[in-house]
């Protein structure tokens, strides 16, 4: 029996929103896919496709509309337009965990905007679908994402060996962190 897809559901991060992305963020996600901090540790961005917008347009396919194993917010900026992504995947109810990954656009950093959207995707991992664990695994090499990981209150728990490969072709180690549904929740301030 196959379970029918959950409704997307909005956040809001103080005046910022999260949705799901249209075709209307193809040229917003073109740019954001083609910047080198997200290219190098991203695999979308070096998905095989005839063009940057044909790749853009799966990617927002793919995460449009959510399923029972994951579910995607595109984070838009006060205008609008999209500069970040957070997704929960690899999401299994009967054992309560999931993965957390995202990215932000350059202009969507050093704002704590970043912090703020993955804590509001984990909060609705743990409130609204019942989730116990989360995961989020990142390339041992990108520190910017530990960073991120360890103020969202993702302990670290070890390194899996050759684990991933990203966008730039190769494999990675990569750091697992972890957090818990009753784990204390961290004091992330509102993105500026």
């Amino acid at each position: 029996m196959t379970e029918t897809p959950p409704d997307v559901v909005a956040l809001r991060v103080g005046d910022y929103v999260m949705d799901a992305p249209t075709s209307d963020d193809a040229d917003d996600l073109v740019r954001a896919l083609a910047d080198p901090d997200i290219a190098v540790w991203n695999p979308a961005a070096s998905m095989s496709a005839a063009s940057p917008r044909e790749r853009a347009l799966r990617w927002i396919e793919d995460r449009a509309a959510w399923a029972p194993d994951h579910a995607s917010w595109v984070v838009r900026d006060r205008d609008g337009h999209l500069v970040g992504a957070v997704s929960l995947h690899h999401i299994d109810d009967v054992m309560a965990t999931a993965e957390i990954g995202y990215w932000m656009a350059p202009d969507g950093r050093e704002r704590g905007l970043g912090a703020a959207a993955t804590d509001a995707a984990t909060r609705f991992g743990f409130e609204q679908r019942g989730l116990v664990r989360i995961e989020l695994f990142h390339a041992v090499e990108n520190e910017a994402s530990c960073r991120l990981a360890t103020r969202c209150g993702f302990l670290h728990e070890g390194t899996t060996r050759s684990s991933f490969v990203y966008g730039d072709g190769t494999r990675h180690d990569e750091h697992l962190h972890g957090r818990l549904a009753s784990d204390p929740y961290p004091d992330i301030p509102l993105p500026r």
